[in-house]
C-alpha cells in the first residue's frame, strides 16, 4: 500500500491595524498607563487619507516585529516601571498571539495625565 501524503498550505494574514490595535490595548491593561498618544498630524499623513491615530509603529520583517509606542501615564505612575511593564506586556500579548518574535518594545512616555 501506498502511503498519500497530503500537504496543506496554511497561511494567515493579519493586517497591521488588527496588530496596532492588538498592542495598544496590551499596553492599555498595564497598571499606569492611562492613554495610548495620538499621533502628530503631518501632511504626508493627511494625504494618504491614513486613519491611523495611535502613536504606534511596527516594523515586521518576516516573523520578527519590533515596535514603538507612545503612552500616556497616570498621575503618580512611575515611568520606569509602568516602561517595563508594557514591554512585557506588549511582548508576550504578540508572542502569544502571533507567535511573532518581538525583538524590541520601545516606549516613548508622551505625557502624565493629571487630575482634573
Amino acid at each position: 500500500m501506498n502511503e498519500v501524503e497530503r500537504k496543506i498550505n496554511k497561511s494567515l494574514h493579519v493586517s497591521e491595524t488588527v496588530i496596532i490595535d492588538m498592542i495598544a490595548n496590551a499596553a492599555l491593561e498595564v497598571d499606569g498607563v492611562a492613554a495610548i498618544a495620538r499621533r502628530k498630524k503631518n501632511p504626508t499623513r493627511l494625504l494618504t487619507n491614513s486613519k491611523q491615530v495611535r502613536a504606534v509603529k511596527i516594523e515586521l520583517a518576516g516573523d520578527v516585529l519590533a515596535v514603538t509606542i507612545g503612552v500616556i501615564l497616570k498621575d503618580g505612575a512611575k515611568a520606569v516601571t509602568t516602561a517595563e511593564n508594557v514591554q512585557d506586556k506588549v511582548k508576550s500579548t504578540v508572542q502569544n498571539m502571533l507567535n511573532l518574535t518581538v525583538t524590541k518594545v520601545n516606549v516613548n512616555v508622551v505625557n502624565v495625565q493629571t487630575e482634573a
